[in-house]
């Protein structure tokens, strides 16, 4: 386009509100300018054209023939400004597949949240990649990332979620066949379920105000998936070590038993909570609004 016919593209935008409006007192309101601004910008349009557009009089003003096929002209370009900015409504929308990769131990409580996020924001997509293995962002092609560490990596944007903490637990059935244990040491005669690919060599280590002890536990049932330990706790199969978040609500509700209340378990998969993500992702809405949500619901001051 010519430079010339660029710089006339106000006065075609005053010309097409002129004839919508019939009057340049009226145009010139719509528009926030004096009218007799608005009658330069139409005056400059017709010597650019070398053509009158309107018959001017003291009591009306109308478009002749000449204007009328530079109107519809003119009238095609306000419209199509005005598409601009509705195109720009639909790409601020949030919309697309969102790809989160998450510790198993997670499963649980992401994938409760969904639902709502779903019904909320009706174009998004979201996929969930449950892997203890931390997935590479940038090389798996993933939006966001739940990780637990005391510090984020460099080079990624994180937001803190929730602390991590572990609660040794035990079913009441259980409980009452085989006894509470008071101290560390007695888990050497429970059945121990552990989180892990095979119970052989596992030890759990815990700590109080007095002491750090270490014990070697077994049992007859292991499991690397977290679910998977929370529901044989709750057949009544041992003792197991929970993700809080994971166990607390059949604690509330008196399914799960809390042991060992005076120790804390030191272990691995245990820290700060974050949401992970590459800065040229922050613009992105679709994140933007999954990120606001898992912070809304998540995070706790700890």
């Amino acid at each position: 386009m010519h430079k010339d016919h660029i710089e006339m593209l106000p006065c075609m935008a005053a010309f097409a509100v002129v004839v919508e409006t019939g009057s340049f007192i009226d145009a010139s309101m719509k528009l926030g300018v004096s009218a007799s601004a608005v009658s330069r910008q139409v005056s400059k349009l017709e010597r650019a054209l070398s053509l009158r557009l309107l018959e001017r009089s003291t009591r009306q003003l109308k478009v002749n023939e000449d204007g009328a096929k530079i109107y519809s002209h003119c009238k095609a370009l306000l419209h199509s400004s005005s598409r601009v900015f509705e195109l720009k409504e639909e790409l601020v929308r949030p919309q697309g597949l969102i790809r989160i990769s998450a510790p198993k131990m997670m499963s649980n409580i992401l994938s409760q949240l969904m639902p709502e996020f779903l019904r909320k924001y009706p174009d998004v997509n979201v996929q969930f990649i449950f892997d203890n293995a931390e997935l590479n962002l940038i090389s798996n092609e993933i939006d966001l990332g739940v990780r637990i560490t005391d510090k984020p990596p460099l080079g990624l944007i994180g937001r803190k979620l929730f602390k991590v903490g572990y609660v040794l637990c035990a079913s009441p059935e259980y409980i009452a066949e085989y006894g509470t244990p008071l101290h560390p040491a007695d888990l050497v005669d429970h059945s121990c379920i552990v989180m892990a690919e095979n119970s052989d060599g596992e030890k759990w280590e815990f700590i109080n105000d007095a002491e750090k002890f270490q014990i070697s536990v077994k049992g007859r049932y292991c499991s690397n998936d977290s679910e998977a330990v929370l529901e044989a706790t709750l057949s009544d199969l041992g003792v197991a070590c929970l993700p809080f978040a994971l166990a607390d609500q059949a604690i509330k509700e008196k399914r799960l038993y809390a042991v060992l209340p005076g120790w804390d378990y030191v272990g691995a998969s245990q820290g700060m909570a974050w949401l992970l993500y590459q800065p040229n992702r922050h613009g992105s809405q679709k994140l933007k609004v999954m990120v606001d949500y898992l912070i809304s619901k998540l995070y706790c001051v700890s």
